[in-house]
């Protein structure tokens, strides 16, 4: 008997997974897939917009790109207070490319992140020992799933978060292995970006920290528990103090992201009311935990397929990544946050992705996990019709082909299509909805940002062409800087304005040259 044969067995683990500098998987492996995920995750997050259909969120971050890349003090504004920070950053830079003039800059964001990702599930599946056909059919079908897909569509920002965090669950396999620095910085960073990206992601961050330390090998707890959650820690730290250290310079307030009763991090805080997940299991922490897990087993069946089939340090990962993902959405129920438990169940494709790549040692048969994917697909759907608001009900008839746009969205978007040949109009578009995305630019449009608008209405007195705003005693028009710094305006502009717009809730007055308005 040879030397081999009496070495100590040792558990089969995906090599780029454990050990640095693997190259089993082929290089071009990553563009192909990245070549046939992009048109089936576009065509998916698309289909529901072909109608005509535009989420309030995808309408707020279109609005928020054109703004910080048409207006210098908008985009002071934005990029100091804004929260979260990466998907404005990316949605400008998209909107900054040559012929993307009038396309929804969110919508091609999330769909390139999301395939990015998917296209990185693809490599941890063949690493993990699986085809790559089943292995790009099963990624593609994890990233088309309910939760993901309404994000991807509806404008939210959980598709950057999602890459963040499966850089997060694949450094967090790895740190349990081997339990290198490398490994802890890579979490570490994973987890800032994540906490960037998404105000979900950052109850995700918060969950984590307990977790962060069961995650850590023996020998580093023994040696110091405190120092190796620091080193892991660190990024998010120095990520959050950067974060509110720009408030404090641009918004006069540590926490200035959060002033706004509609500021992200608030969630459905605001409209408890359109939630029948607040309403009902996420009502109680006890409801929530059940409903939670009964909700990410229904949505995740690969991941019981890793918990039988990996080794002991896998299922081990595994556990503490659903126990994370289980947390967060009961603390973001707790907070009312959480309207709708898709926002976190987004969050499940990576690590069922993870689930899947810990088995292929098992050699399980190849169309086991498209299976298992389109049992979670469908579970996926019917669950989100259980739980889902209003935003979700609207997505999800939007897909059925019966979903039309409500009646503040249109008159939104008309107003939008009647200022586009107009210019040097005074309007509040960062409380404006959808019209910024219907006139297709903000170009030519004076916002309260500007010095030039600030000083007018100091002074009571607008120097523009044009003055588009909503009526004061609505609740849209409670946030219209415009229309509460000059609350006469609604009923009269002054000697010689002429009323050239009046739906929908907005009017629009064309003012004279020189002449004094604001009700005087």
């Amino acid at each position: 008997m040879n030397a081999a044969a009496l070495a100590p067995s040792r558990p089969s683990v995906p090599p780029n997974l454990d050990q640095r500098g693997a190259r089993s998987v082929p290089r071009r492996l990553f563009p192909l897939s990245l070549a046939v995920l992009l048109p089936l995750i576009g065509c998916v997050a698309s289909w529901s917009m072909q109608g005509g259909w535009l989420g309030p969120a995808m309408a707020d971050r279109w609005t928020r790109a054109l703004l910080a890349t048409a207006d210098v003090g908008a985009f002071r504004d934005l990029t100091g207070t804004a929260y979260p920070v990466l998907p404005l950053g990316f949605d400008m830079i998209m909107a900054l490319v040559p012929g993307s003039a009038g396309l929804p800059a969110p919508l091609l964001v999330n769909v390139l992140i999301l395939s990015v990702a998917a296209s990185l599930w693809v490599r941890m599946l063949v690493a993990g020992g699986h085809r790559f056909v089943p292995a790009l059919i099963t990624a593609g079908l994890l990233s088309c799933a309910p939760s993901l897909s309404l994000m991807v569509a509806g404008g939210g920002a959980a598709p950057v978060g999602v890459l963040a965090f499966t850089i997060a669950v694949t450094s967090a396999l790895r740190l349990a292995r081997r339990g290198e620095v490398n490994d802890m910085i890579a979490l570490g960073v994973s987890l800032a970006l994540l906490a960037l990206a998404d105000a979900a992601g950052a109850y995700l961050v918060l969950a984590s920290v307990p977790f962060v330390a069961l995650l850590l090998p023996a020998r580093m707890v023994a040696t110091s528990a405190s120092g190796s959650l620091l080193v892991v820690m660190f990024p998010l730290i120095f990520a959050a103090l950067a974060l509110f250290y720009a408030n404090w310079v641009f918004g006069g307030s540590p926490l200035a992201f959060a002033a706004g009763v509609d500021a992200a991090i608030h969630g459905s805080a605001a409209r408890i009311g359109d939630s029948s997940w607040l309403l009902g299991p996420g009502r109680g922490m006890g409801t929530a935990l059940l409903a939670g897990a009964l909700l990410i087993l229904a949505n995740a069946p690969l991941l019981p397929v890793g918990l039988w089939a990996g080794d002991r340090g896998a299922r081990r990962v595994l556990l503490l990544l659903t126990g994370l993902i289980l947390t967060a959405l009961v603390l973001a129920s707790a907070t009312w946050f959480l309207g709708d438990p898709g926002r976190l169940l987004a969050y499940l494709p990576p690590v069922c992705a993870l689930a899947a790549a810990v088995t292929g040692r098992h050699r399980l048969r190849g169309g086991l996990l498209p299976l298992l994917a389109l049992l979670g697909l469908a579970a996926g759907w019917w669950m989100q019709g259980q739980a889902g608001d209003t935003d979700t009900a609207a997505w999800r008839q939007a897909m059925l082909g019966a979903g039309p746009l409500d009646a503040a969205t249109q008159g939104e978007l008309a107003l939008g299509r009647f200022l586009r040949d107009l210019d040097d109009v005074a309007i509040d578009g960062l409380t404006a909805g959808a019209v910024l995305p219907g006139r297709g630019r903000a170009a030519g449009l004076v916002l309260p940002s500007n010095d030039r608008l600030k000083a007018d209405l100091i002074v009571g007195h607008l120097r523009t062409s044009y003055v588009a705003l909503r009526d004061p005693v609505s609740a849209a028009g409670a946030r219209d800087r415009i229309a509460q710094a000059l609350p006469d305006l609604w009923q009269d502009a002054g000697r010689g304005a002429v009323l050239v717009y009046d739906r929908g809730g907005w009017r629009v007055w064309r003012l004279p040259a020189g002449g004094r308005n604001g009700g005087e």
